[in-house]
């Protein structure tokens, strides 16, 4: 069995670049697609063409999570080819009604939006839809009857072994990882890399009305991967990498860092979602900051050290009354 071939694709995403694995034997087998650009297009067929391939003979792509840097190009990979596309059962509502659950997730993310400040809640507001925009044009929907579904967990052969479905919330909560065991190799998809994921807000699989904490997941799929023997980790983006129980101390101790240092802004008298959130990542607010904080909050209302109140009709966080 050999390693998988990774494929450096182009995102317009903030990464830069995103990783496909390409495996030859016992037929062609891409784990995810990139995005649906020209640039992302152009970049596939050329690394397909370096091991005497084109679209066409690609037979299967395995996704990974339902991110459009992932999945939004294997729609069209499927049109050009007879390619199966292969999703775990939470991926299968966005292979085929992406604008539905982008509507949902928008919702969510709108509804998540602080009132205490309406200019910077406007912005984010018009920041949003703008994206929203911009992945509607970089992501297709997959017809069904190219689609298959693979359970939350247990095996698939690809590459010529067998992988362990792994269900690793947090980053996505769709997302899965592929273990391989006898090789001590780790697709990791977007839940280990060499930099922090983001905990993305996602409506709960069991009620979309509601805000899964991504970040509590996402501590808890770390304990499952530290848990794995591992040689190799082969990330969704950057390069792959070894000694992977050390970069998931490195981010679990910087993500405790980060939810003391919410907690000392709370017990100083920074109450205000804004007003923290502006504090901790000073001229640089952004969609990933504001996930993460809420994920940090959402820790902090778990171990029972803040709770939420509504003051004047404002959202706060405060220190548990005893």
């Amino acid at each position: 069995m050999k390693a998988p071939i990774r494929i450096e694709l182009p995102t317009i995403y903030g990464m830069k670049t995103v990783n496909a694995y390409l495996f030859l034997d016992p037929v062609p087998t891409l784990i995810d697609a990139g995005e649906k650009t020209t640039a992302s297009w152009e970049a596939l067929i050329t690394a397909l063409a370096k091991y005497q391939l084109k679209v066409e003979d690609i037979q299967r792509v395995i996704i990974t999570h339902a991110h459009v840097d992932h999945m939004g190009m294997a729609g069209k990979i499927a049109a050009h080819s007879n390619a199966e596309v292969w999703v775990n059962e939470y991926c299968y509502p966005w292979a085929i009604q992406k604008e539905a659950m982008w509507e949902r997730r928008i919702e969510l993310m709108d509804g998540m939006i602080p009132n205490s400040n309406p200019d910077t809640s406007n912005n984010f507001k018009k920041m949003i839809l703008m994206f929203m925009k911009n992945v509607k044009n970089h992501w297709d929907n997959i017809p069904k009857d190219r689609l298959r579904i693979f359970p939350m967990e247990g095996q698939l052969n690809f590459g010529g072994g067998d992988w362990e479905v792994i269900y690793a919330p947090g980053h996505a909560n769709m997302q899965t990882c592929f273990y391989q065991r006898k090789h001590k190799w780790l697709l990791a998809a977007d839940m280990l890399l060499r930099i922090t994921p983001t905990a993305v807000m996602d409506a709960s699989i069991d009620n979309p009305k509601k805000r899964d904490r991504g970040l509590s997941q996402m501590l808890e799929s770390y304990k499952k991967l530290e848990a794995l023997d591992i040689e190799t980790v082969f990330p969704g983006h950057y390069e792959p990498f070894g000694d992977h129980r050390t970069v998931i101390k490195n981010q679990v101790d910087r993500i405790h860092g980060r939810i003391q240092e919410s907690y000392e802004l709370i017990k100083g008298g920074t109450n205000d979602f804004m007003d923290i959130l502006n504090t901790m990542y000073k001229n640089r607010v952004s969609m990933p900051a504001m996930s993460m904080l809420l994920g940090y909050l959402d820790v902090l209302e778990e171990q029972g050290k803040i709770e939420v109140r509504n003051v004047n009709g404002k959202r706060g966080f405060f220190l548990k009354s005893t």
